[in-house]
């Protein structure tokens, strides 16, 4: 999943988040990151996460990686009320699409955080 949404990322109009990842990055750095750099900085920290799902090697960076991407990505909710709310408990689809990811997310931290260390 996350290596398919970020290499959508990648690409000038793949992504149907596209418009939101540019304007939450660009309002968590207030306006100094935005655009392209923001697309294509989403788009490789999705495809590193990825490589890091992918090895097996570092089940609890990966997790420390999960958490910190979920939180970020979970920032919509809260700077664009007026788009992600149609009322109490009534989730646009952007908005369900990321409680979708919160849910998952957790569930594979759960699952990195205790899979034992390969050497």
């Amino acid at each position: 999943m996350y290596l398919w949404f970020g290499a959508l990322k990648l690409f000038p109009g793949g992504s149907p988040a596209e418009d939101l990842v540019e304007r939450t990055v660009s309002a968590l750095t207030f306006g100094i990151v935005g655009g392209d750099l923001a697309r294509v900085g989403a788009a490789i920290s999705e495809i590193g996460i990825a490589v890091v799902l992918l090895s097996f090697r570092v089940p609890r960076w990966c997790a420390v990686l999960l958490i910190g991407h979920v939180v970020l990505v979970s920032t919509p909710l809260v700077l664009f009320p007026g788009e992600m709310w149609a009322g109490p408990l009534r989730a646009s689809f952007e908005a369900q699409y990321i409680l979708k990811n919160l849910v998952t997310v957790a569930a594979a931290v759960v699952i990195a955080s205790s899979h034992p260390r390969v050497r």
